[in-house]
């Protein structure tokens, strides 16, 4: 079976151009949060998970971060009915595949609770010991799932149709997500690659694990895209709302 690509919207967020992007200004940007249903045939994948259903109307629970972002999250915005909107049980028994573990991408684990979670061992590793601090909250991750940590590439249903790969650098761990869709070969970045743009101008957030590493990951992805592959940004509005029009 081929598989196909779904946007789910999971919240936005509203903060400063420079908390993005470096050398930025403090206009004011408003970027997706989404999650990402890839079918397999009769599996399911879910890619990152949004925001926590609790920062539907408040911040509170975003701590520090909360002084760079505003959640702009509705009643019912969370991947849980995102997911039954498209009739997927968030109860079932199904995979959540963690690009990294800020919570802006693993919000939604508590509404996923029978999914197994496959992650980089060292991302979850350092998620697990994190507290609340830089992006991270141990909170939203140690909910008891049953975890498959990995390291390197790692090929879901040995076909090569869904595979995880290392794009590290903005976190220790961090992962994309390669699928051979119909179209052909589509990488979600997450983040890896905030915006389309980032895979010409090179421009990276002012923080991150590693930026040397981040720097090969983008080159990595370049060479992707040279080759055929679609590359699909982790927070670029414009790409996921055309997306969430036309399924891939």
């Amino acid at each position: 079976m081929i598989p196909t690509i779904t946007a789910l919207d999971c919240g936005w967020l509203r903060t400063q151009q420079r908390t993005l992007i470096g050398g930025g200004t403090t206009d004011l940007m408003e970027i997706p949060v989404p999650a990402w249903l890839v079918r397999h045939g009769d599996d399911v994948v879910v890619f990152d998970a949004g925001l926590h259903p609790s920062l539907a109307g408040s911040s509170e629970g975003l701590g520090r971060m909360s002084k760079l972002f505003q959640p702009m999250l509705p009643d019912g915005g969370t991947v849980g009915h995102r997911l039954e909107q498209h009739d997927v049980d968030p109860d079932g028994s199904f995979t959540v595949v963690v690009s990294h573990t800020h919570f802006d991408h693993v919000g939604g684990l508590c509404e996923m609770p029978n999914a197994r979670i496959v992650v980089d061992a060292d991302e979850w590793a350092f998620a697990l010991a994190a507290g609340q601090e830089g992006g991270f909250d141990t909170a939203l991750v140690d909910l008891g799932h049953d975890v498959l940590t990995i390291t390197g590439e790692h090929d879901l249903f040995g076909d090569g149709a869904i595979v995880c790969i290392p794009t590290p650098g903005h976190t220790r761990g961090h992962q994309s997500l390669r699928v051979a869709t119909d179209g052909g070969p589509v990488i979600l970045t997450s983040d890896a690659c905030y915006f389309t743009q980032t895979l010409d101008d090179g421009v990276l957030p002012p923080f991150g694990d590693d930026l040397d590493r981040q720097r090969a990951s983008l080159d990595l992805l370049r060479r992707e895209r040279d080759r055929g592959t679609r590359i699909v940004p982790g927070h670029d509005a414009e790409v996921f709302r055309a997306i969430e029009a036309r399924p891939l």
